[in-house]
């Protein structure tokens, strides 16, 4: 059976999560992420879906 877990990449500052989170995790790491204060949105994130 194949699990799958997400990394995040931002369009606007070329941030790329170093680890596979579940997507709840993903979730709340995309978040926490717009609110470091680096001008990024929720419109810059993408979660990326990889196998695990």
């Amino acid at each position: 059976m194949v699990g799958w877990s997400y990394i995040i990449v931002c369009r606007n500052c070329g941030y790329i999560s170093t680890e596979k989170l579940p997507e709840k995790e993903a979730k709340a790491q995309l978040h926490a992420h717009v609110a470091g204060g680096k001008g990024c949105t929720t419109g810059h994130i993408d979660l990326m879906k990889v196998r695990t």
